[in-house]
C-alpha cells in the first residue's frame, strides 16, 4: 500500500467513532393490544401470511408488482434439492447499456446477502437504486434457514476444530452455490452484510477459489462487504498457530492481536434507534416516548436507577455467555410467548425503524409485520451464530488469518465498508484493506481492497443512508 493512501485510510479513524448507541435512547410505543390483535391476525387471517406480508413491504418500491417500464422484478424460489430451496427477490433493468452506467466487463449479476436472522426485505431502501444500472439483474436472497424459504432443522454440529467450523459455514454456502447453479449465474457482484459479508468471505474463499485452481474464470467479479462480523483477532481463535508471511503482518503485531480480548456488542444491535443515527434526534412528538428521570421524579432517582441499571447488568453479562455456550437461540422464546410475541418484537423494529416509525406510519407497520413473520419461523439458520462466532461475536476462524494471501491471489477487488456510528469494529476492517495491499506491494500488483465510511449510519449502514450507500457501491462496481 502507498503511504498516502496509508495515510487516507488512518485519517478516517483519527477520531473515535460515536457509536449508534451512545446517544440518548428512546422507546416509540407499541401497545400491548396490538401485540395481542397481531398474534390474533397472524395467527387465524390469510392475510398476514407470509406471501401477502412480503409483498406489501415490496409494493412500496416504484417498479412491484406495478412496472415501472424499465424494470421487471418478482419473486422466485429455486429448489436446490433435498426438499430445500432459495427464496429470492428478482429485479432486471431493461434497458440498454449503451444509454446510461454499466457494470464493467460485462457483469450484469449483483447477489445480495443479508445478516444473521434478517432476510431480503431487509435491502428494500436499496432495490431502486442498484437496479437503477441498465441491464443489471439484481439478486436478493434469504439464506437457507431465514427468511422465507426453507428452515431445515440445523445439525448439530460442533465448533472445536478448524474442520468443525468449516461443517458449519458450509452448510450455508453450499445451499448458495447450488441456487447459483440453478439459476444459471456465471459471473456476479457479491455483496454481504454482517454475518452474510462473513459468509460472502468463506463462499468466495471456497468456491471462486475452485474454480481459479481448475483453471477456470473467476466467477466472482467484486466482493463488498457491509459490516462483516468476524473479522478481527483474538485471544480464543482457532488459528493462533497459524503463519502468516511478514508481507501481511508482523508477528509482533499479530501476537499481539491475538492475545487480545475484543467485544462486539452485538446485543446493542436490538436497541439502536435509527431516527437519532440518521438524522441526530430525538423525536418528541407523542406523549408516549420514554422520559427521563428527571420528567418522572416519582420513579427511581438517579442513585436507585444506577443501582439497577448494575443489577441488570450483572445479570445479563453471566445469564448471556450461558446461553451462548448452549447454543441458545432468543428466537426460541420469542416463538413461545403467544400474543406477547409482537410486543417483543417491537422491541426490536421501534428502534431499528425509528425514522419511519413516526413518518410514515403505514409503512412502519408493514416492516413490523413482516419481520414478525420473519422472526416466528421455524428455528434453523439462526443456531449456527454460536457454533461459527465465540461469545462477543468474534469468529472462531478470524477473517484476517484467512483472507489477504487468498484475495490477492485471486485477484478479487474487494470494498469494506462501515457506518460511522457502527458498533462492529471499524479498526479490524481498516486492518483488513491494509493486509490485503500490503500482499499486494509484496507482489508487485496494484491495491485491491478498498475502504469507505458511511455517514449518518450504524451497523445497517445501507439501510441507515441508502444514498450514500448505493453512492459508494456503484462507483465501485461501475
Amino acid at each position: 500500500m502507498s503511504v498516502s493512501a496509508s495515510k487516507n485510510l488512518d485519517s478516517s479513524l483519527s477520531l473515535k467513532p460515536v457509536s449508534e448507541f451512545d446517544d440518548g435512547r428512546k422507546l416509540p410505543p407499541y401497545a400491548w393490544k396490538k401485540s395481542f390483535l397481531d398474534w390474533w391476525s397472524h395467527s387465524w387471517s390469510s392475510e398476514f401470511s407470509d406471501v401477502n406480508v412480503e409483498s406489501k413491504l415490496l409494493s412500496f418500491l416504484p417498479f412491484f408488482p406495478n412496472l415501472d417500464g424499465r424494470r421487471t422484478a418478482k419473486i422466485i424460489d429455486t429448489d436446490i434439492g433435498d426438499g430445500n430451496y432459495i427464496h429470492e427477490f428478482y429485479i432486471e433493468n431493461n434497458e440498454t447499456p449503451e444509454t446510461g452506467r454499466a457494470i464493467t466487463n460485462s457483469v450484469k449479476d449483483i447477489v445480495l446477502i443479508h445478516g444473521y436472522a434478517a432476510s431480503l426485505g431487509l435491502f428494500f431502501d436499496n432495490f431502486d437504486r442498484l437496479s437503477s444500472i441498465p441491464g443489471v439483474r439484481v439478486h436478493a436472497i434469504d439464506m437457507l434457514g431465514f427468511g422465507f424459504l426453507s428452515r431445515p432443522d440445523y445439525p448439530k454440529f460442533k465448533c472445536s476444530t478448524v474442520a468443525e467450523i468449516h461443517q458449519n459455514e458450509d452448510w450455508f454456502i453450499d445451499s448458495i452455490e447450488e441456487w447459483r447453479k440453478r439459476r444459471g449465474i456465471e459471473k456476479f457482484v457479491l455483496v454481504g452484510h454482517s454475518f452474510g459479508g462473513y459468509l460472502s468471505c468463506a463462499y468466495a474463499m471456497k468456491y471462486n477459489q475452485r474454480l481459479l485452481d481448475a483453471g477456470k474464470q473467476s466467477m466472482i467479479d467484486k466482493l463488498v462487504l457491509l459490516s462483516p462480523v468476524g473479522v478481527e483477532r483474538h485471544a480464543n481463535s482457532l488459528l493462533k498457530s497459524v503463519k502468516e508471511p511478514e508481507s501481511q503482518v508482523s508477528d509482533a503485531e499479530r501476537i499481539a492481536e491475538n492475545a487480545a480480548d475484543p467485544q462486539v456488542p452485538i446485543l446493542r444491535e436490538i436497541t439502536s434507534n435509527q431516527e437519532e443515527i440518521v438524522d441526530g434526534s430525538n423525536h418528541t412528538g407523542s406523549s408516549e416516548t420514554l422520559k427521563t428521570i428527571e420528567q418522572k421524579p416519582d420513579l427511581k432517582g438517579p442513585k436507585q436507577a444506577e443501582e439497577s441499571e448494575k443489577k441488570s447488568r450483572s445479570l445479563r453479562d453471566k445469564l448471556v455467555p450461558w446461553l451462548w455456550d448452549k447454543n441458545a437461540s432468543p428466537f426460541a422464546i420469542v416463538r413461545k410467548v403467544g400474543p406477547l410475541r409482537s410486543k417483543f418484537i417491537s422491541r426490536w423494529t421501534t428502534h431499528r425503524f425509528s425514522h419511519i416509525y413516526y413518518t410514515n406510519p403505514e409503512k412502519f407497520q408493514s416492516i413490523h409485520d413482516y419481520f414478525y413473520r420473519v422472526f416466528n419461523g421455524a428455528g434453523s439458520g439462526e443456531y449456527a451464530i454460536t457454533r461459527v462466532l465465540a461469545f462477543g461475536a468474534l469468529a472462531r476462524l478470524p477473517l484476517l488469518d484467512r483472507c489477504p494471501e487468498k484475495f490477492v491471489k485471486m485477484n478479487l477487488p474487494t470494498l469494506w465498508l462501515y457506518g460511522d456510528k457502527d458498533w462492529m469494529s471499524r479498526d479490524a476492517g481498516l486492518e483488513m484493506v491494509k493486509e490485503i495491499n500490503s500482499v499486494c506491494a509484496s507482489e508487485r500488483k496494484p491495491d485491491l481492497a478498498k475502504y469507505g465510511i458511511i455517514s449518518k449510519a450504524g451497523h445497517h449502514l445501507y439501510l441507515d443512508n441508502p444514498d450514500e450507500f448505493a453512492d459508494k457501491v456503484l462507483d465501485f462496481i461501475t
